[in-house]
């Protein structure tokens, strides 16, 4: 019923929330967790949570489709993005934008030459600059890494891949470190734009 918020299989299902509570208690994130249906939806909700002219800092190496859709559609969002080795913490920190800068997206290990991004200084330069910092923490899991505790503001998963075996089902999940006005419209974006999980998968 809608007093529930159960609006066909849009908003949110029994099934997905009881998903979303275990991601949320492995990834300790205090304003839970989201499932979607797919890596790439889980993802994009994220930047399309920002504002046209919104600043964004991201891996030079990373997942190649995600990268092609930050060169290419994120643009006609009126996103500016910049990509430089993550892993190297001077470049990191130049291409950040104080005042501009509104996300620092990592990937760590890194999709496919496994590099690695320190989480807590990348967050300390994120957090410097007004930004957000997002992780990609796909290749770690939950089990190695937990990067809401290290200082990241949302950490994201493909699904798809270490956390169910891999390609088994194709699912994407992010989990936030705070319930505020950003979380608010990934929730928002997600609800209205039906890129929730099925409940059966």
């Amino acid at each position: 019923g809608y007093s529930s918020g159960f609006v066909y299989g849009r908003p949110d299902n029994e099934t997905i929330r009881e998903a979303e509570a275990v991601l949320a208690m492995l990834e300790q994130a205090k304003a839970g967790a989201l499932l979607f249906s797919s890596g790439m939806a889980a993802a994009t909700a994220v930047f399309q949570a920002l504002d046209p002219g919104d600043h964004i800092v991201a891996p030079r190496v990373m997942y190649w489709a995600l990268r092609n859709w930050l060169m290419t559609e994120a643009a006609r969002w009126g996103l500016l993005v910049t990509f430089c080795e993550t892993d190297d913490l001077s470049r990191l920190k130049a291409a950040v934008q104080p005042g501009k800068t509104r996300l620092v997206w990592i990937e760590t290990p890194s999709n496919p030459l496994w590099t690695i991004t320190d989480i807590a200084a990348a967050a300390e330069i994120a957090h410097e600059a007004g930004a957000k910092l997002a992780v990609d923490s796909t290749c770690a899991s939950p089990v190695h890494t937990q990067p809401l505790l290290l200082g990241a503001d949302v950490v994201m998963h493909a699904a798809t891949k270490i956390l169910n075996g891999h390609s088994d089902v194709v699912a994407g999940a992010l989990a936030a470190r705070e319930d505020d006005a950003f979380w608010q419209r990934i929730k928002t974006i997600r609800k209205m734009q039906g890129g929730i999980l099925g409940p059966f998968e």
